[in-house]
């Protein structure tokens, strides 16, 4: 049975916020969002990578543009925000105990 949604977050502390809403969750539905903010998080990278190879090879091929900067900004949006998630992911983890099997990281052996 799961508990009800319900719980005070306090604004002054992001980490505890965290912790308020992860509070309570029994350990099949803390894997269960364990599993989800890392493939969260693996998105994110993948998405800045994707922007910082596009940006070097805007910055190789044509002179400084609003489109080069566009992408600087994007890279720089992106960068900022997988470092925030890094840290759900992290506080996530913490809770959990231990980093769970993703069935995609699974082989066929």
């Amino acid at each position: 049975m799961s508990e009800p949604f319900a719980f005070n977050l306090e604004p002054s502390s992001p980490k505890h916020s965290i912790a308020a809403i992860l509070a309570g969750l029994n350990d099949f539905a803390l894997e269960r969002v364990a599993r989800d903010v890392i493939r969260e998080q693996r998105s994110r990278l993948e998405h800045a990578q994707a922007l910082y190879e596009k940006l070097l090879t805007f910055e190789a091929e044509a002179p400084l543009d609003n489109e080069t900067e566009d992408l600087r900004h994007d890279y720089r949006l992106a960068l900022l925000m997988m470092r925030a998630h890094h840290q759900i992911t992290s506080a996530v983890i913490d809770k959990l105990g231990r980093l769970p099997r993703l069935p995609e990281d699974e082989t066929g052996h």
